[in-house]
């Protein structure tokens, strides 16, 4: 196989250490092993492609180990594609690299690596896209950055390190920029509203303390991702968003702004994502929203809105995630939110909502069978650009999940005034995982139908005002890991199962039920008035039946005889 040109090895399972014949292969051009479980240590790139002249080398998280320091590198290596991610480089950037003239994409990151960019790094001729991401890289980041062109887009990655200082004022030729998980300062520099960037992430600076500039980006931009979030950026949302009218991707949760949402941002028609959570932002639930026909994410949680949630709300058939917790929206739940065919999670959680919960849940199709996987905004978007985050209040605890799965779902209306029965068609949700309807006023019994939720791990319906017993249906919930019942009006016999039996041991699930007995509280049920079982209920009817027609007949005979009394007492007189 001397004459082997391309070797791709992508996505397998591969375990132990390269075989020495690769070295053999001296027409070897592509050169692809990324993604397997292998060990082992390569000592130079020269010595493993000592009589070869590759175009592409992908060794990114193989398990190999790839030594930093490396001999002089043969005059005719001259690598277009370098991805020694996840290799575990450790210190510094190697200095080899600076030979590689004809780099056009270099990736280092999760290497452990430390020091500072060497200046020499963004002077390479050639190179469009460079991620040293996750990594231990300090320092400035010079002023003017410049890439050139190639078949991708022209990328600088740079998050998550420990960089410092001003945001590069002067950017050319770079379409996405991500300097997230740094300790940059200063203003976001206004030329990068001019430029041609189509994504741009500074999130989780948070020694970002200034405004987003007002004039931030004017018409004819090409943003289509703009992720401000996690700083402690101040202000208002500048009215200039309206001019990314490209815009897919906006976030800017985890800030300062207050204010309203500005109207201008109805011109981003094909905005997906919307994330404005953590804010101090006030007003009514924004209409212009009901223009987002693409809106697959909308997240409003922790600010000050109040008024009524719109009807329109169910015009939103790509809605996949609605969350609008800690705020101060109010009146009922509007019915067409069961319109939404695509709806996995919605939190409603902390507001002052009453009424209510809409019964129309076969709408939810979603949420009827468990989903196969995929992410949200399809692959690009969350897996290589920006992913679609989600903080769920799931088993007690709070879970956050960095890309969103299909399979992630849930509804959380706890901590509302809302009332009514619970709807008999939550039974049909069976691809539910997790339920949480505590804290509110709801009453009547809890459907026999949510022994149907197959897949149901967390069920919370404390403090409101259930009554009856537990149906025995919830001991058919496997999966069931967490749940709470307490301070209810409950009854009766707690169910048993045999996994049922190993929930709550200490029986805090239960406690405020005066009325419930048996295991785990303790509590014997000999004496219990508990709710009367058909057979009783039909032996007091006809006890009551039969006392009725004594007492009539008893009646009947008494006012019979008395009038016959009295007409022959008048008789005899």
């Amino acid at each position: 196989m001397t004459s082997l040109e391309y070797l791709s090895l992508w996505d397998n399972f591969l375990t132990g250490n390269l075989p020495g014949c690769i070295s053999q292969l001296s027409r070897l051009e592509f050169f692809l092993i990324s993604q397997n479980k292998m060990n082992g240590t390569i000592r130079s790139l020269s010595s493993l492609f000592k009589n070869a002249n590759p175009i592409m080398i992908m060794m990114s998280d193989s398990g190999l180990t790839v030594k930093e320091v490396q001999p002089l590198l043969p005059p005719n290596f001259r690598p277009q594609f370098l991805d020694l991610s996840v290799c575990l480089l450790g210190g510094t950037i190697p200095d080899f690299i600076s030979s590689m003239t004809q780099l056009a994409t270099l990736s280092l990151a999760y290497n452990n690596l430390s020091g500072t960019i060497p200046p020499w790094l963004f002077n390479l001729p050639n190179l469009g896209y460079l991620d040293l991401s996750f990594n231990n890289l300090q320092g400035v980041v010079p002023p003017h950055i410049k890439l050139q062109s190639f078949m991708a887009p022209t990328t600088l990655n740079l998050a998550n390190n420990q960089l410092k200082g001003n945001i590069p004022s002067l950017i050319k030729n770079v379409e996405v920029i991500d300097l997230s998980g740094n300790s940059f300062t200063g203003h976001i520099p206004l030329q990068l509203g001019v430029a041609k960037i189509k994504y741009l992430s500074l999130s989780g600076n948070e020694r970002y303390s200034h405004q987003i500039p007002l004039p931030f980006y004017h018409s004819g931009n090409l943003l289509m991702l703009l992720d401000l979030s996690n700083n402690s950026l101040s202000g208002t949302i500048p009215k200039s968003l309206g001019n990314c009218t490209a815009l897919i991707f906006l976030n800017l949760g985890g800030n300062n702004l207050i204010g309203e949402i500005p109207s201008e941002l109805e011109r981003a028609k094909n905005l997906s994502y919307l994330d404005l959570p953590d804010n101090l932002c006030n007003g009514s639930f924004p209409g212009f929203i009901q223009k987002f026909q693409s809106l697959e994410v909308l997240k409003l949680g922790f600010n000050r809105f109040q008024g009524r949630i719109p009807q329109f709300i169910g015009a939103l058939q790509n809605l996949h995630i609605l969350v609008l917790e800690s705020n101060f929206f109010n009146g009922s739940i509007p019915w067409e939110i069961t319109k939404l065919e695509k709806l996995q999670y919605v939190d409603f959680s902390s507001n002052k909502l009453s009424g209510p919960i809409p019964e129309n849940l076969n709408g939810l199709k979603m949420l009827k069978t468990r989903p196969q996987d995929g992410s949200i905004l399809g692959f690009v978007i969350s897996s290589m650009f920006a992913a679609v985050e989600l903080t769920v209040t799931m088993k007690g605890l709070l879970q956050h999940y960095v890309i969103v799965r299909s399979y992630h779902s849930g509804i959380d209306l706890s901590y509302n005034c809302l009332t009514g029965n619970i709807p008999i068609e939550i039974g049909t949700l069976e691809g539910l995982p997790m339920v949480n309807l505590s804290h509110n006023c709801l009453y009547g019994e809890i459907p026999k139908s949510i022994g149907n939720m197959s897949v149901l791990e967390s069920l919370d319906l404390s403090f409101n005002n259930l009554s009856g017993e537990i149906p025995a249906e919830i001991t058919l919930l496997d999966y069931l890991s967490m749940f709470n019942l307490s301070y209810n009006n409950l009854s009766g016999k707690i169910p048993s199962g045999q996994h049922f039996k190993t929930l709550n041991i200490d029986g805090s699930a239960y406690i405020g039920n005066e009325l419930l007995c048996g295991d785990p509280l303790g509590i014997s049920c000999t004496g219990k008035s508990n709710s009367s079982t058909p057979e009783s209920v039909e032996v007091e009817d006809a006890w009551w039946e039969k006392l009725f027609y004594a007492v009539v007949i008893f009646g009947y005979g008494v006012g019979f005889w008395g009038f016959f009394g009295i007409f022959y007492l008048m008789k005899d007189n």
